[in-house]
């Protein structure tokens, strides 16, 4: 087992665990009472500043998660690329319709989720959907698969649409 920790690592924990909270950098400052500054621990999350230990600690609790998991080997959440992830409908939808297709019943759960989704946000383009990082929870559910491989089966069925970040 490989114990060294890198600071890109820690840099990607620290990221990872503030981004599965919901919360921006902005948020994290108001929600330390400003003792954290949102352009210091971004500064931290890209590790282009050093961490301290004291630092390390109260960022910790400012999160509620047990110092180790800054430093342990396992991500504590799964990343999704910062990358906007779109998905193109019109495959999904044709896919869903073809039932010889060996992936259909995972087509039909993304059409069916996408519906929802389309709903819920009144986007009624139809044809491509931005998912977020919930929705990309929800399929790891349905899919009964890490996120990481979500994206790797999203890939591979050429389902992802590049966007240009602005």
């Amino acid at each position: 087992m490989n114990t060294e920790v890198t600071i890109a690592q820690v840099s990607a924990r620290l990221r990872a665990i503030r981004i599965s909270r919901s919360l921006s950098l902005s948020d994290v400052e108001i929600l330390s009472k400003g003792a954290l500054k949102a352009v210091v621990l971004g500064s931290y999350e890209r590790g282009a500043r050093t961490l301290s230990i004291k630092r390390a600690i109260s960022i910790a609790a400012l999160y509620d998660v047990p110092l180790a998991q800054l430093f342990t080997e396992v991500l504590p959440v799964e990343v999704i690329s910062a990358e906007r992830i779109v998905i193109d409908l019109r495959a999904v939808n044709r896919r869903a319709l073809d039932d010889a297709h060996p992936s259909n019943a995972n087509y039909l759960l993304l059409a069916r989720l996408a519906q929802k989704l389309i709903r819920s946000r009144q986007d009624w383009n139809g044809e491509v959907l931005s998912i977020r990082h919930a929705d990309m929870e929800t399929i790891s559910v349905l899919f009964d698969l890490p996120i990481s491989q979500v994206m790797q089966w999203l890939e591979k069925e050429n389902l992802l649409l590049k966007v240009r970040q602005s």
